[in-house]
């Protein structure tokens, strides 16, 4: 039986990859490499005061990915160091014939080949193939949910879900602020601004707001922001929730700050 390696870091964007794994490759034929690589211990002697509670945390993960993957026969595998040597060195190890994974894994770059996966692509052993992903740019194509009101009750599933795992909230000109509070879960709100090379909302905000914001459930958050820029296009706000499998639940209003 053929391998497919599949790096991924947890993130929503790294989950693309098993997407393509399952559209792509017969699991009667391929069986499936996951790798977590723990790029916080790069060194044997940099050993956190927490290098237990991170190692149980990546193999919860990866439990919950491979549950996610249960027609495929799955081999899990973790790493410590840098993600593109790591990757590299267990293709070689495991003999794969295919490496599956994102172009990157940072909100802000849908359109870039990250650093990771041009190591990658340099120097793996075999074919190397990059996940299809959805984008924010076209609303046509969006994979998440659309809110178009000032006000409303979203529910999140979980990562694995990838269809609605993410929902995008309303933008409107000039000073506004985002109330969230989250009641259920953890939930990440990213502020991107339109880029007209590669026409897609993929780099921060233009004018030095801040690009993300962690909720925690119970947290109750008011975020300034103000949505023009330089291009003429509004910036986009899109909310994503950080657990792979429990659903997340937020309530948001949008306002006009007060003088």
């Amino acid at each position: 039986m053929k391998r497919i390696l599949v790096p991924i870091d947890g993130s929503p964007r790294s989950l693309f990859a098993c997407e393509e794994v399952r559209q792509s490759f017969s699991p009667s034929a391929f069986e499936v490499i996951l790798l977590m690589v723990n790029e916080a211990q790069t060194y044997a002697k940099d050993v956190p005061d927490n290098a237990d509670e991170i190692a149980a945390e990546i193999e919860r993960k990866l439990d919950e990915v491979a549950q996610d993957l249960d027609k495929y026969q799955v081999i899990k595998r973790t790493a410590n160091g840098k993600a593109g040597p790591r990757i590299v060195e267990c293709a070689k190890d495991m003999g794969v014939q295919m490496i599956v994974l994102t172009r990157s894994t940072k909100p802000n770059l849908a359109n870039v080949i990250g650093t990771t996966a041009k190591y990658v692509i340099s120097y793996a052993p075999c074919n190397v193939m990059i996940a299809q992903e959805s984008r924010a740019g076209s609303l046509e194509t969006y994979r998440g949910l659309i809110y178009r009101k000032a006000e409303s009750v979203v529910n999140l599933r979980g990562q694995l879900s990838l269809k609605q795992s993410e929902c995008l909230l309303p933008c409107v000109k000039g000073d506004t602020i985002y109330h969230v509070d989250v009641t259920r879960g953890r939930v990440r709100l990213l502020h991107t601004s339109y880029n007209s090379n590669t026409r897609d909302w993929d780099i921060p905000p233009l004018n030095g707001q801040r690009e993300f914001y962690d909720i925690t459930e119970g947290e109750s958050v008011d975020i300034p922001i103000n949505a023009e820029n330089a291009t003429g296009r509004l910036d986009r706000i899109r909310i994503v929730n950080r657990n792979m499998k429990t659903e997340a639940v937020f309530r948001y209003r949008i306002t006009r700050p007060t003088t």
